[in-house]
């Protein structure tokens, strides 16, 4: 799978990386989020936003080939980012992994997740977001935007860095790191898959009788 490996991180704190998926991965994305929609496998009370629509995908191991990818080119850039070279290199595993469909005056409050890592793609930016954004005279995110939030100090010291989404940016930060999403006035729906990745084995995979290969195996680690 050829993908672009072009990337950029945010001037500040923590390492927050903007690569954009391929064309592929994004019809995959969208196949996959509609069948997990209809399957309604809701997620919402479990979440922090206050979003009606969040499904669960229905097979996340389908969508593992495709992630590890930009999680990989994730550790190298973080690497880069902290002048530190690791003994060996984490194995990942995605955790969780859920689809948004955020409507008109829906919003997610400030808030971080949980493990070691956490993604956001962009699947679906409706051109009447697009335009609030460009009609917005604030200076926040703005309608359907991102902030991400670290840090206390004066106005000298860069405490957040608004993002404004658009179709296939993906988005991969530590988990820790506090964001918001904003809400829109349209009558639209802006779509968005979210997911939480660990790089250690999960206490809730240790069963009774399980080696440690099964444990590894059952989690996607090496």
């Amino acid at each position: 799978m050829e993908i672009n490996k072009t990337y950029n991180v945010l001037n500040w704190g923590p390492c927050v990386m903007k690569i954009q998926i391929t064309d592929e991965f994004h019809k995959l994305l969208i196949s996959e989020a509609e069948a997990s929609k209809i399957k309604s496998q809701s997620v919402v009370n479990k979440l922090a936003g206050i979003i009606k629509e969040e499904y669960s995908f229905r097979d996340k191991n389908l969508l593992m080939p495709y992630m590890a990818e930009y999680i990989s080119i994730y550790d190298e850039t973080r690497r880069r980012w902290s002048n530190t070279e690791s003994a060996q290199t984490p194995k990942y595993s995605i955790q969780e992994m859920w689809v948004n469909y955020q409507k008109q005056h829906e919003f997610n409050p400030p808030h971080d997740h949980s493990d070691t890592l956490s993604f956001v793609i962009y699947l679906k930016i409706p051109k009447e977001i697009t335009q609030e954004q460009k009609d917005y005279k604030g200076r926040s995110c703005g309608p359907g935007g991102v902030i991400f939030l670290y840090g206390e100090g004066t106005r000298q010291a860069i405490t957040y860095q608004a993002v404004i989404p658009q179709d296939k940016d993906m988005w991969i930060f530590p988990a820790w790191v506090k964001h918001f999403v904003a809400p829109f006035k349209s009558n639209v729906t802006r779509v968005s898959v979210s997911g939480n990745i660990t790089d250690t084995i999960p206490i809730a995979s240790l069963q009774h009788g399980m080696t440690v290969e099964k444990i590894k195996s059952k989690n996607g680690l090496k």
